[in-house]
């Protein structure tokens, strides 16, 4: 029986008998000793090429060969996956995904939108104790979502801008604070808005102490100059940018942001001639970017979009969020003046992004999970088209979700490229995502850590999970 054959039956089995029995029918595939992909054109991301006529074996949640199909042998008992005319490449990571917060404290079903639009690693910049617990779910199997890295509780100075955050107010408590992250082993620390310098100075002093990186924002009295003489390992939503390169003559020139409606107009005041300039202080710097562009454009899309609720995705996000996000978009309607600086940030951001590309700085793929209109997987999707539309080649749109990602978590032994030894992280797709990113949602299936998901199959979950929130009140 051929590999596409096996997967229509397999998918036949599941709608007859049941959600029950599909969940053991997916644990058995699970168990399946040998994978291959027969005759697939190879995406592996080391480099800007294809490799045709493959066959690719993966063992044990590992892949184990590579090599042409005419030289490859399939073991006998190998689930056989046909790959004529398709392209495997690495699973994506999305390096801003937020699992939950204190308004919102997340479902399991966010995993499984994760990994249907092939996202099978995620970086989660705000984590508790239940973050780690649900790492470690997955990690056994128990609990069908990406891998997890994750940053502890916000760091922020008082008052802190989310309700929740760890509030850090001298030097002497950012070494205790640090410890304490590093120890319930969160793998970053997230630096917020309102920390002041000594405090973020201490921050990263005992970072490098303990060996833990820091991340976040750049806190508004602290500045893009000094975080990158910190050398922050990433900055998030490329903050501190526009405030350090706001015109002479700009009204906003040497304030901080203010999170306000009117700190919007800052954008009308961009030096774009000192763009270059600060994009090569970032490189020199070794400092990455996680520019999520996303996030707002989906503002400057609801700002003028009233049917932003009939967006397809829409329909797998919880009741609670919709409302919140219902509330947040409705509380203050945008005037048209305000609507229009919403799409000149969007606009400066992407000049922003390839400036940073153009100079050689670190980007890295990110969303934003949970602001509005920002949903899990989908919006992975639209992000890796704004860094195209940005000026990023659709090779290095995906390198920056992929072989960037892991490089930048210092993990590229175990994920990034589709390379014998890497975990199995794989997505199968339709069409040549290196002639154009949109090809990577023509998805045929999803493997996550050697466990093979068909399309259809994963549609069926998600399905589901549409059907559930419309029975929430």
């Amino acid at each position: 029986m051929t590999g596409r054959t096996l997967v229509a039956a397999w998918a036949c089995l599941m709608v007859l008998l049941g959600p029950a029995t599909s969940r053991l029918l997916v644990r058995a595939a699970a168990e399946v000793p040998v994978t291959a992909f027969v005759d697939v054109n190879v995406v592996p991301m080391d480099g800007e090429r294809v490799q045709s006529g493959q066959t690719v074996i993966v063992r044990d949640g590992r892949i184990a060969q590579i090599g042409p199909s005419a030289t490859i042998q399939v073991p006998q008992g190998a689930l056989r996956i046909g790959g004529q005319g398709r392209y495997l490449v690495p699973g994506l990571a999305d390096m801003h995904a937020h699992l939950e917060s204190p308004e919102d404290p997340g479902t399991d079903d966010d995993f499984l939108l994760f990994v249907a639009n092939g996202v099978t690693t995620v970086r989660n910049p705000w984590g508790t104790e239940r973050t780690l617990s649900w790492r470690a779910r997955i990690a056994k199997g128990n609990l069908l979502g990406p891998t997890i890295y994750t940053t502890g509780p916000i760091i922020d100075g008082n008052p802190p801008v989310h309700p929740g955050s760890t509030v850090v107010e001298t030097p002497q408590d950012a070494e205790r604070v640090v410890a304490e992250q590093q120890r319930a082993g969160f793998d970053f620390l997230k630096v917020y808005a309102r920390l002041r310098p000594e405090v973020y100075d201490a921050l990263a002093a005992a970072a490098r102490q303990h060996d833990i990186r820091m991340i976040g924002h750049v806190p508004a009295a602290v500045g893009l100059e000094r975080a990158l003489a910190a050398r922050q390992a990433s900055i998030e939503h490329l903050s501190g940018y526009v405030e350090l390169l706001q015109a002479p003559q700009s009204p906003f020139r040497g304030k901080p942001e203010s999170r306000t409606a009117a700190d919007l107009e800052k954008f009308n005041y961009v030096d774009e001639t000192r763009i270059a300039e600060v994009a090569r202080a970032t490189r020199e710097a070794g400092v990455w970017n996680c520019v999520t562009i996303a996030v707002h454009n989906g503002g400057a899309i609801a700002a003028h979009d009233p049917d932003w609720r009939k967006r397809p995705e829409m329909k797998y996000v919880p009741a609670s969020r919709m409302d919140r996000w219902n509330r947040t978009l409705t509380a203050r309607p945008p005037t048209a003046a305000q609507a229009e600086l919403l799409r000149r940030r969007v606009a400066v951001h992407k000049r922003l992004t390839k400036a940073l590309r153009d100079a050689g700085a670190g980007i890295l793929l990110g969303t934003d999970t949970r602001n509005p209109l920002v949903v899990q997987g989908f919006s992975v999707h639209d992000e890796l088209q704004h860094l195209v539309d940005a000026g990023l080649s659709p090779y290095e749109a995906i390198k920056a979700g992929t072989r960037d990602a892991a490089v930048f978590l210092n993990a590229s032994d175990e994920f990034g490229t589709v390379t014998i030894g890497k975990r199995a992280d794989l997505v199968l797709v339709d069409g040549n995502p290196l002639a154009s990113v949109g090809n990577l949602r023509r998805r045929s299936g999803v493997m996550v850590r050697g466990r093979w998901l068909p399309a259809n199959e994963l549609q069926q979950r998600i399905d589901a999970v549409a059907a559930s929130r419309k029975s929430e009140p």
